[in-house]
């Protein structure tokens, strides 16, 4: 398995050899970093290894705990409190959306289980209708395991049928699965449906087929000979085991279909509060442009800096163009620096107690670019551009977690990001930017100017007056211009940005509210179903009831509230398995509770009205039978 372990970068890169019952040092064999590689300070290198066959996760952890501990005992002013994390890489890759696809596979159980309870309530039906045929087969000899079999039979070709019809629509609609994916699985490899998942589905069907048929095959082929063989047996069927049965699936349907509902509406209102978080800038009509610069062309910082001071000065300039700025990490792009300070005049904190702030390298254009407010203070000036000052600004995380009733401006900090730290003053406070992701709070920030920090690597913001899309040619054509075989990368609008962080709750929001329309769809069929063949089967009763006097609101009454009888305890189930349910739901939601009273409201007063329309017209159908072919209905 392949790993990414996470960990201070004075750890040498280490690949994994030999057996896990000898000395760390004979485990693990170091690559070839040189002195000029290793630095006393900072936290930016991950390990990547693979480990060796049969050997588990949990053991590679253990050893790279154990080469922590020792780092912390070498350099305890540094390293206390910080180890190692070992995590499969696919999950460092895609990140964790294990809870997420555990509740997209329940809910895909729930929409098959809510299938089969109307594909059995359907066999029942048709079953019923078919007890004179059986009654006549067992009356001539058949074995009661026959007449079972051929109805599982008959079942199974529906069901294979059915799965046949079920992978053409999954094959039709991978396009639009992978275009709303969280991840972009095309980076991968072609995308298509294996023969693993052709063997799953074909087990399905196989399952699906016993299962939705045992019940009405078994029920069927206890026909009594005597019973279906009298006058009037097509009412066999409506006897009373048949009808809980079928009264059974739908008050199961119902109440699975509640779980669902309630999980779509919750995660529709966790995306609807996500997606209005404010991120602290203004992402419409922003173009950014990832740029690196190599080394051997670039090998110190005052060339670095004027590359980049150079290129944004340009960009500045195009037509079209507002402002421009740079930053080192990017808002919601996935990476950035952090590290230990301390503030000037207050105890050095103890080993393993500092705090941590984020650490980002900018220009006054940056700020400008993405409209982050200047709360105090000033920004960068254009001397503290151009070469090293010792200046900081600060976000407001930050002043109001360390600086609390205080004003931090002309305070400084000693950041653990240079050798040796020197003191730096804050010049302004910014409002606090969601660089994580949105459903995040802002953590304490630091800003540096460039020459404080000469990263090679560098986003180019520009805030254009129209499309920025339309100005990815012309910002690699000013690239070139100032180096000619200077690439770009990450091309993007930061409202593309910004959508990609809400992709994943996108993602399950679409795809469970999907199968709560399916469910709904098919407890609705599934009532409409019963009642249509719990009229079919009552036509005499209902004749005579009229024959009687009864009126035909008599009669609708009589059926819708059957309907609502059921719907109540698929409902009263439902909301009880929804409330056990929600806390699987709780780690995928932003900001709104798993027992929200509204979502569960809302899904009571769709579901029920829905239960009542699909009996609605079964019932007005009966309250229109003319007593006379009521009568004589057989």
């Amino acid at each position: 398995m392949t790993v990414i372990g996470v960990m201070p970068a004075d750890m040498r890169l280490f690949v994994k050899r030999g057996s896990l019952t000898g000395k760390p040092a004979d485990l693990w064999r170091p690559f070839a970093f040189g002195e000029a590689q290793r630095t006393a300070r900072g936290r930016f290198m991950s390990a990547i290894a693979r480990l060796k066959p049969g050997v588990r996760l949990e053991e590679a952890q253990s050893q790279l705990s154990t080469i922590a501990g020792s780092l912390e005992a070498e350099r305890p002013q540094f390293n206390k409190g910080w180890g190692a994390l070992v995590v499969p890489m696919h999950r460092e890759l895609s990140g964790d959306i294990r809870p997420a696809l555990l509740v997209l596979s329940g809910a895909v159980g729930f929409v098959l289980l809510i299938a089969c309870a109307n594909v059995a309530n359907l066999l029942l039906a048709r079953g019923a209708t078919r007890q004179r045929e059986i009654a006549i087969r067992n009356a001539l000899g058949a074995a009661q395991f026959r007449v079972v079999r051929q109805l599982l039979t008959e079942s199974l070709v529906l069901c294979v049928l059915g799965g046949a019809l079920g992978l053409l629509v999954a094959q039709w609609s991978l396009a639009g699965l992978l275009a709303i994916s969280p991840v972009d699985l095309a980076d991968l490899g072609p995308i298509h449906l294996s023969y693993p998942v052709l063997a799953f589905t074909a087990l399905v069907s196989l399952a699906t087929a016993i299962v939705c048929g045992f019940a009405p095959a078994f029920e069927g082929s206890r026909a009594s000979v005597q019973e279906a063989l009298k006058d009037g047996s097509r009412q066999v069927g409506s006897g009373l085991r048949h009808r809980r049965i079928r009264q059974a699936f739908v008050v199961a349907e119902i109440a699975l279909a509640v779980v669902l509902l309630v999980g779509a509406g919750l995660m529709l209102r966790s995306f609807g509060t996500l997606s209005r978080v404010n991120p602290g800038f203004n992402a419409h009509n922003v173009l950014t442009v990832r740029v690196t610069v190599p080394g051997t062309r670039y090998p110190d910082d005052a060339t670095r800096v004027e590359f980049f001071s150079s290129l944004v000065a340009r960009l500045a300039a195009i037509p079209g163009v507002e402002s421009a700025g740079a930053i080192s990490f990017l808002p919601l792009a996935g990476s950035g620096a952090a590290t230990g300070f301390r503030i000037v005049g207050e105890p050095e904190p103890q080993a393993g107690q500092e705090p941590v702030t984020d650490v980002r390298v900018a220009d006054t254009g940056y700020f400008r670019t993405l409209n982050v407010p200047l709360l105090r203070g000033r920004l960068f000036s254009e001397r503290e551009m151009r070469e090293k000052s010792n200046v900081v600004v600060i976000n407001d995380a930050l002043a109001r977690r360390y600086f609390p009733g205080a004003d931090p401006l002309g305070k400084s900090l000693i950041i653990n990001m240079t050798d040796p730290n020197v003191p730096t003053e804050i010049v302004g406070v910014v409002a606090d930017v969601k660089y994580a992701d949105l459903a995040t709070e802002a953590r304490a920030m630091t800003y540096w100017p460039h020459p404080q920090l000469a990263y090679s690597a560098m986003t180019v913001t520009l805030r254009a007056t129209s499309d920025p899309a339309m100005l990815g040619p012309v910002v690699e054509r000013e690239v070139r211009g100032l180096d000619r075989d200077q690439p770009v990368s990450d091309v993007r609008t930061m409202d593309q940005w910004v959508s990609r962080t809400l992709s994943q709750a996108r993602f399950s929001s679409t795809l469970l509210t999907t199968f709560a329309g399916l469910a709904l769809m098919l407890a609705a069929i599934g009532i409409y179903g019963v009642m249509s063949y719990a009229v079919s089967q009552r036509t005499p009763e209902i004749g005579i009831r009229l024959a009687l006097g009864a009126e035909s609101r008599d009669i609708l009454g009589m059926i819708v509230g059957n309907a609502a009888r059921l719907a109540g305890l698929g409902l009263a189930i439902g909301i009880v398995l929804a409330l056990a349910l929600s806390r699987t739901l709780t780690s995928l939601l932003y900001e709104t509770a798993g027992t929200d009273p509204v979502t569960f409201a809302v899904v009571v007063g769709v579901l029920g009205a829905v239960a009542l329309v699909a009996s609605y017209f079964p019932a007005r159908r009966a309250s229109r039978i003319p007593p006379v072919d009521a009568l004589r209905y057989q």
